[in-house]
């Protein structure tokens, strides 16, 4: 079939809902930030509209830094797969952030969708690093060790931690990046100093993490320095703070290393891997 690639526009947001709302198990988080990501300055939504301008896929890009692009949500309705749409969307996601000064442009997939691997690394994708992911239920009434509780770092700490954790196996592995919800950048000192700010910078003797409760109900936690002795402290640290903050689910994301899943494992959670890739432009 012959399609255009344009920018999404308001009137398209119910005639993408019906073909995004139950795209895995859980649903689709797509129906709900569409309208948001449609009015964003600093990213931008494409489609790929049919003969009669209905969309029928959709991927949005965005700038993460001034020179870091990253894509997502790419979507294709059921009755146009492999039609050269989701390629189509990708340069275009790519250009956008060429335009806006980016020099590389990521995006993640979940390594069991090979598919969707493939497609990527046919347009030139090369994986970057690969990560493992786990979700806890928090029990509200749990409560760690005194010595594995996490306390708010002090700005005197941001050196340290930063230092600490770029010489280690989880910056290695990462290549640097940090993970904020679904989207990886570099992380910089300046990530530690604004988290210690503003209390999203934890510390405890098993080391450093960040956490993120933007959304009520959720602890994530984006960025840790530990070792492989220590990370199952530091993870009993963080369910005891996920209760302490009436978290109902705390979300670990950490660099795909065999200690990183013993101790996810350990703490009672089955990861999965998901793997970022990039692209120079």
């Amino acid at each position: 079939m012959t399609f255009q690639v344009r920018e999404a526009r308001h009137d398209d947001v119910p005639q993408i809902v019906p073909w995004t709302t139950d795209t895995f198990s859980w649903g689709d988080y797509v129906p709900d930030r569409l309208p948001t990501w449609i009015d964003d300055p600093d990213s931008v939504v494409f489609v790929c509209a049919d003969e009669t301008d209905a969309p029928v896929a959709l991927a949005r890009s965005v700038m993460l830094s001034s020179t870091e692009g990253w894509l997502e949500a790419a979507r294709v309705h059921p009755n146009h797969k492999r039609s050269g749409m989701g390629s189509a969307m990708n340069q275009a996601g790519v250009a956008w952030a060429r335009e806006r000064g980016a020099r590389v442009v990521r995006l993640a997939i979940e390594a069991e969708n090979a598919p969707a691997r493939r497609q990527v690394e046919a347009l030139g994708y090369r994986k970057t690093s690969s990560w493992v992911f786990a979700d806890f239920a928090v029990d509200s009434s749990y409560r760690c060790a005194d010595q594995h509780r996490l306390q708010p770092a002090p700005a005197s700490d941001v050196d340290a931690a930063w230092m600490f954790w770029s010489t280690s196996d989880l910056a290695h592995m990462s290549r640097g990046l940090l993970a904020h919800g679904w989207k990886w950048r570099r992380a910089t000192p300046q990530d530690l100093a604004v988290a210690s700010k503003t209390g999203a910078l934890h510390t405890s003797p098993a080391g450093w993490v960040i956490v993120d409760e933007t959304d009520p109900g959720y602890l994530r936690e984006i960025w840790v320095a530990t070792t492989s002795e220590d990370a199952p402290r530091l993870l009993d640290g963080l369910l005891d703070l996920a209760a302490d903050r009436s978290a109902e689910e705390l979300t670990i994301k950490m660099p795909n290393l065999p200690w990183v899943s013993e101790a996810l494992l350990r703490a009672g959670a089955s990861a999965k891997e998901v793997r970022v890739y990039s692209l120079a432009v």
